[in-house]
């Protein structure tokens, strides 16, 4: 049974990746958790993967019942996957990546009380999310074309004192991914994944984020 979610989950992100989803927008949704930062001839990347990603890239796709979302959920639930990348383009065209052992070694997740989470080694991790790492990384890698060849995914813990996941792209929070001299702010709840809003003047669809209209100024109201 896993092999066969394995299976599709490769086809289907590929199939998604740059679509916009009918529930959650999936345009919307990567710009929330897709974060670059340039510098001259120099990018760097930080693509947090949440354990909402796979709802939202399988949530129009029938192959996909709640059931084997809910299992592709549980083995990174407790985790929190980032995909991070740093490159430099040379005035020929040439580009050069960090490695994934030096960025693993620079590469940390701040919380929003400002400690400190370092990724986890291999051998910390189950031989499950192993394999699950080892399938997805060569698809997330195509997809993102030549720049795919430097991307490398870390894998951290970052929990309360009960053992609960303190990032949680649902509830009101924040944390930031650095790396590469580099620090990408993630603010929580994600945008894209609020119910959207309305004004209720000309009944223009608003950010759920929002509190008022940014044109008539009136109190903006939630989308029944």
């Amino acid at each position: 049974m896993k092999a066969t979610i394995l299976a599709l989950l490769l086809v289907t992100i590929g199939q998604v990746y740059g679509q916009s989803a009918r529930k959650v927008n999936y345009t919307d949704y990567v710009r929330d958790v897709q974060k670059w930062d340039k510098n001259e001839n120099n990018m760097a990347l930080s693509f947090w993967i949440p354990t909402s990603f796979w709802k939202v890239i399988f949530q129009d796709n029938e192959q996909f019942t709640p059931g084997a979302i809910n299992q592709i959920q549980t083995v990174f639930d407790d985790f929190v996957i980032i995909c991070a990348l740093n490159m430099d383009v040379k005035f020929n065209g040439a580009i050069s990546y960090t490695s994934d052992d030096d960025l693993k070694k620079e590469i940390s997740i701040i919380d929003s009380n400002g400690i400190i989470y370092t990724p986890l080694q291999k051998e910390e991790l189950s031989s499950e999310v192993l394999s699950f790492l080892n399938r997805i990384r060569p698809t997330f890698s195509n997809m993102m074309g030549k720049m795919g060849e430097g991307m490398h995914f870390y894998v951290f813990e970052v929990k309360d004192k009960k053992g609960l996941n303190l990032i949680n792209e649902y509830q009101k929070g924040e944390f930031t991914v650095k790396h590469s001299n580099r620090e990408f702010k993630y603010e929580l709840p994600l945008v894209s994944l609020l119910p959207t809003k309305e004004c209720s003047v000309d009944h223009a669809e608003m950010k759920g984020n929002w509190n008022f209209c940014p044109i008539h100024g009136v109190k903006l109201e939630s989308v029944k």
